[in-house]
């Protein structure tokens, strides 16, 4: 049932990254307001497959590694707790006006330096985070896993990510910048989601090295 839950979660986190990409292509094209929402809803999606998918490589670590596995679960329910708050609300209290027009420019996600954008950035900086911590116990059995567990930790250094807000940055136009940032991301984290799913498709049906055990 670990092996299935885990090969499962990856495809969803595969389908989601990708569906995002696209929706990120298409508002360099074109602006409309249905990529927009489809974007917010698969990324919360996104977060909460990735919890499970933490949890999932926590059931195959060694004893020794258990604290890293508890980090891994720890940082991506937070990470998914912070942007599905933010996704939620742009789905709903942004996208039907239901506040008044200053509290909603705070809500507002499309706005750099917003708050919620601001909370935004440090979920994706706590994801990355749970990324390093799910590749640093990962025991690599073939190429595919070796790729994976470089790729996961790779990855842990876009938690710089979340002080962004913090510097004394210079306020700019965000532009397609922050589009193109995105795609780069989406770019990077794909291939991860990919060799994920791989990876519990050849788990061999060993028995869990639990850490409670």
């Amino acid at each position: 049932m670990n092996k299935k839950i885990g090969f499962i979660s990856s495809i969803i986190i595969t389908c989601m990254v990708a569906i995002f990409l696209i929706c990120l292509i298409v508002s360099l094209i074109i602006k409309n307001a249905f990529t927009e929402n489809l974007s917010f809803g698969v990324c919360t999606i996104l977060s909460w497959a990735w919890v499970a998918v933490t949890c999932v490589y926590s059931c195959y670590v060694k004893k020794e590694h258990s604290a890293t596995a508890k980090i891994a679960i720890a940082t991506a329910i937070i990470y998914s707790t912070l942007v599905s708050i933010v996704y939620f609300t742009q789905l709903t209290t942004v996208l039907y006006k239901s506040v008044d027009e200053k509290i909603l420019q705070a809500f507002s996600f499309t706005v750099a330096g917003s708050w919620l954008f601001n909370i935004d950035l440090l979920g994706y900086g706590l994801l990355s985070i749970s990324t390093f911590f799910v590749g640093l116990p990962l025991q690599p059995q073939n190429k595919i896993d070796k790729a994976l567990k470089l790729l996961l930790m790779l990855h842990g250094m876009f938690f710089v990510c979340m002080f962004v807000p913090i510097l004394p940055l210079p306020s700019t136009n965000q532009g397609i910048g922050g589009t193109i940032a995105l795609i780069c991301w989406c770019l990077f984290f794909l291939p991860i989601c990919i060799l994920s799913t791989l990876h519990f498709k050849n788990l061999k049906n060993v028995e869990n090295l639990n850490t409670n055990q």
